[in-house]
């Protein structure tokens, strides 16, 4: 929820082998910081890292880009 959040979420991740960034979007008139891991060439790859980030832990789920 806030931006020092995202950050740390982000430096764990990559501290862990991910590659993590901070994005910021609007919603309903607040900002709010996600935290992305990617990208992945393809689905298969997708799922594979998807699958490593719950076997650290993390929730997640596949987000097309674009």
């Amino acid at each position: 929820s806030t931006r020092a959040a995202a950050d740390r979420l982000a430096d764990d991740l990559r501290r862990r082998g991910f590659e993590g960034s901070v994005a910021t979007v609007q919603s309903s008139g607040r900002t709010l910081y996600r935290v992305r891991v990617g990208p992945a060439r393809d689905r298969a790859t997708a799922v594979a890292l998807e699958t490593r980030l719950k076997g650290a832990g993390f929730p997640g789920r596949i987000v097309p880009a674009g």
